[in-house]
């Protein structure tokens, strides 16, 4: 099964037997946690090349995965605010656009990985949970070109996105997350993708 299936149907399991695993839950969770997320949708923001009949400058297939550290949760409005550390890797499908090179806009298609550290401050107010993140990652795009050859450029940037989860119980959540990663496919590529994920995480 490819990546592309094996990741999604992960998710949708872990998703169908958190509720079963209520009962057996750990009623004192600590503060270590991990998740994994399909990204339905990466926006990369590239340009075609004129002519480019099967250009699709957005990724379908992308994903994320992260263990992270929960510091104490603060009291705050009604609420608590919850301050975490994580790290995080990132994997951005294939997507179909033009590249800047040396020799002008080619078509290609380029694919990304990436790990990285981010803060987190989330903010929870019964079983909902806002939350912002930033960070810094460390990047490597790959493109290979229609007409023959490719590049691979690593970079070191920022990143950044906003989330909210629902917590199922006390150790399991649901997540739906926007994350901005920054990548470079070639030396005159460089571009910021935007990730959208579904997924879900578990508090040990």
């Amino acid at each position: 099964m490819s990546f592309k299936l094996r990741f999604p149907a992960a998710l949708l399991a872990l998703a169908a037997i958190a509720p079963l695993h209520a009962s057996a839950a750990d009623p004192t969770p600590g503060p270590i946690y991990m998740g994994a997320s399909y990204g339905f949708r990466a926006s990369t923001g590239l340009d075609c090349v004129p002519g480019q009949s099967d250009c699709d400058k957005s990724s379908k297939r992308n994903g994320k995965a992260y263990v992270g550290y929960s510091f104490d949760a603060l009291p705050f409005q009604g609420g608590v605010a919850l301050p975490s550390i994580e790290l995080v890797g990132y994997m951005g499908g294939e997507v179909k656009s033009g590249f800047d090179t040396g020799a002008g806009k080619t078509a290609g298609r380029g694919k990304f990985t990436g790990l990285g550290m981010q803060g987190v401050l989330g903010y929870q107010f019964d079983a909902f949970t806002l939350s912002g993140r930033a960070g810094a990652a460390y990047t490597q795009g790959k493109v290979d070109y229609l007409g023959g050859g490719s590049d691979k450029k690593s970079k070191i940037g920022l990143t950044y996105g906003i989330g909210a989860a629902y917590a199922l119980n006390q150790n399991w959540s649901l997540h739906l997350d926007w994350d901005r990663v920054p990548v470079k496919y070639s030396n005159k590529q460089t571009t910021k993708v935007d990730m959208f994920s579904l997924g879900a995480s578990y508090r040990f």
